[in-house]
């Protein structure tokens, strides 16, 4: 029985070249791969463009999967197949993840001190995918896109090597690790581009981004400003750090760009990897 890859592709440049690199070398052409993408309904229309190029100029065949979520007692986190015409970009399954967390004692939105948008979003809805794919019988690892930057805060070499149900191609599988330079000149020779700075990618307004980040995607416009007040008055709670509320963050937009505004935060970027 052929071992199965199951890659994981978040939109961003890390995993779409891992998923490229999976289904051209030859380290991996015994194996069967299948490729899956977990929609938020946050992202940017420019990643979900990069996404339909990914499957347009390489034909590579993503899964495209939303959450489903409850707002009855004892039942789980479920997921569904969507097609591109039908895929959220409206915060849907984001609002309806918060609202499913929310259900019981628990009360907040995601933030540093609870950070389970993540897992209910992607992690979730994609073991479920797992188990109807693969069931019991099928044996398969999970490709997983870091990078050299990503060490050791991420991962560790001696985690790498202990896993049994993970690989980390972009780590293992060069003479070195790939880094943002090497990805960097890796896609200057491909035929297509994510059409977006990284620190614009992901959720538009992911909590895990440093306020100088937040500032800049908010003067580059959003469209969740609305959702994230709505968010913040129906659970009582802030995403951000500092506990700022959107509109805080609003206010600091509003300052000329000359200014300097300086936070003392660890981090910059949001990059949520199943």
């Amino acid at each position: 029985m052929k071992k199965t890859i199951l890659v994981t592709v978040s939109g961003g440049r890390s995993s779409a070249m891992m998923a490229r690199h999976i289904q051209t070398s030859e380290k991996y052409k015994d194996y069967e791969k299948v490729y899956v993408f977990c929609n938020t309904g946050m992202e940017r229309p420019e990643t979900i463009d990069f996404l339909k190029n990914i499957e347009k100029h390489w034909g590579i065949d993503l899964i495209k999967i939303e959450g489903v979520y409850s707002n009855e007692m004892n039942i789980g986190v479920g997921y569904k197949i969507v097609n591109w015409d039908d895929l959220n970009m409206t915060g849907r399954p984001f609002t309806e993840m918060i609202a499913h967390k929310c259900k019981g004692v628990f009360k907040g939105v995601p933030s540093i001190k609870s950070p389970y948008c993540s897992d209910m979003l992607k992690a979730q809805p994609c073991r479920k995918l797992e188990r109807d794919l693969f069931g019991k019988n099928i044996p398969y690892v999970k490709a997983i896109g870091f990078r050299k930057e990503d060490m050791p805060k991420r991962i560790s070499w001696a985690e790498i090597k202990e896993d049994t149900k993970r690989i980390f191609p972009l780590l293992t599988d060069f003479e070195n690790p790939i880094s943002q330079q090497d990805l960097n000149t890796w896609w200057n020779n491909e035929p297509f581009k994510l059409e977006i700075d990284g620190k614009y990618g992901n959720c538009e307004l992911c909590w895990k981004k440093s306020t100088n980040n937040l500032i800049e995607n908010i003067r580059k416009g959003t469209r969740f400003i609305d959702w994230h007040r709505e968010m913040e008055k129906e659970y009582d709670s802030t995403f951000f750090r500092g506990r700022l509320t959107i509109d805080d963050l609003v206010k600091l937009a509003q300052e000329p760009i000359t200014a300097t505004l300086d936070f003392e935060e660890d981090g910059g970027s949001c990059v949520c990897n199943i």
